[in-house]
């Protein structure tokens, strides 16, 4: 998201906060959204969550942003690649690869459009020490590069620092907290399901040419048992494959 995008966001969520809480102090979090629990149960109020849920979706329809995400099957990835040794350029730590996979698609993305511009993360913070690990692999893909993304592409496209910060409030990290858990819900699925705002998201995610190779926001890794249906997947979205 750009900063205007971040700003209009901002200010549609702040206002479902006040419509149905009274307060923009609150931050959006799943899964409680859609299982609507806590503060989302609205006293068992079926038309009041009903509702609700709308305001969501309409959010996520007018807002204009694009998805990037990586997810790591780690028991097949430990099996398959880690213990058997058999790719030596892949990060053995399932967070560093996803890290690593996601910003080759990003700077993809951002290679390709049509102003240049940086890019720059924010990761949610999660503690020091997990803050200074992310950290720590981030400037490793930088200083480094990755088996397809040499280091000066990612130094070209890249800020070279990256922000930390909580999920409080209305900024973007609700939004990627509303797609990771659709995003896990997929994938646990064997890519076959369709999560609750997974047909909102899906247009959403970055897609160019034929969506293969980093040209595609959403990777799932290891994929060869699954190939086919995420291909499918691509091929809804706007790949020409």
């Amino acid at each position: 998201m750009d900063e205007v995008n971040v700003a209009s966001y901002c200010s549609a969520a702040d206002r479902i906060k006040l419509e149905f809480f009274g307060t923009s102090d609150v931050t959006f979090h799943e899964p409680e959204m859609r299982h609507h629990d806590g503060r989302y149960n609205f006293n068992g109020d079926a038309n009041r969550q009903r509702q609700f849920d709308l305001g969501i979706e309409e959010l996520l329809v007018n807002v204009d942003f694009v998805v990037f995400g990586v997810g790591v099957r780690k028991a097949a990835f430990e099996r398959d690649f880690v213990d058997a040794g058999v790719d030596p350029y892949l990060p053995t730590d399932a967070y560093a690869l996803a890290i690593t996979m996601l910003l080759e698609r990003y700077v993809d993305y951002l290679a390709n459009g049509t102003v240049d511009r940086l890019g720059h993360l924010t990761f949610e913070s999660q503690g020091p020490k997990e803050d200074v690990y992310h950290q720590l692999e981030y400037a490793r893909v930088l200083l480094e590069g990755s088996q397809w993304v040499s280091e000066s592409s990612f130094r070209n496209w890249l800020e070279t620092g990256l922000d930390f910060a909580p999920k409080q409030g209305s900024s973007p990290l609700e939004l990627a907290d509303m797609f990771a858990r659709d995003f896990y819900e997929w994938i646990r699925g064997d890519c076959t399901t369709v999560p609750a705002r997974w047909e909102l998201f899906s247009p959403k995610m970055y897609c160019r040419d034929d969506g293969l190779r980093g040209k595609f926001g959403v990777k799932v890794f290891p994929d060869s048992d699954i190939r086919d249906v995420i291909e499918e997947h691509r091929k809804s979205v706007g790949a020409t494959l």
